[in-house]
């Protein structure tokens, strides 16, 4: 069964915030200070806000009647130091494991990007761990290069 990219709606926020619930636990491995009462706390906000408004964009990826993925991204203001031009983010997405490696991810952000040429968008960024090798060689594949680097350190 081949899987298709659509809007999300209203209706699909539960999948999507089980879905989102797992990205958490992924990226736990890379980052030990995140929320992982985020989801649940913050979440449905969050992604209500994603699907309704016209500046931001929520897919999701469908096979058969499952939710097997989503990206959710919008515009977003350009850094003051940069010439003023539209510009968004991918914020976050995810693939359920059995989905990997079958164009799924690289539908979704197609989708993403296609949305991005209709609003005029100029450039595009996303954010990845530094050690989330698997992600990082993903978003390489389709085309982001590296831009910034950030780095920090723990006190504790």
């Amino acid at each position: 069964m081949e899987t298709h990219i659509r809007k999300a709606t209203v209706g699909d926020i539960n999948d999507i915030l089980v879905l989102n619930s797992l990205l958490f636990e992924e990226d736990r491995e890379y980052d030990k200070t995140l929320d992982m009462t985020w989801t649940r706390k913050r979440g449905m906000k969050y992604f209500l806000d994603r699907i309704t408004r016209r500046d931001k964009c929520a897919l999701v990826a469908v096979n058969g009647i499952k939710i097997v993925g989503y990206l959710v991204g919008g515009l977003c203001d350009s850094a003051s130091y940069r010439l003023s031009v539209v510009s968004a983010e991918l914020e976050n997405m995810l693939v359920l494991e059995d989905f990997r490696g079958k164009g799924v991810g690289k539908k979704l952000v197609e989708e993403f990007l296609s949305w991005c040429k209709t609003n005029n968008v100029a450039n595009i960024s996303v954010t990845a761990s530094a050690v989330n090798n698997r992600g990082i060689k993903f978003y390489k594949s389709l085309g982001f290069k590296d831009y910034n680097l950030t780095l920090e350190m723990s006190t504790s």
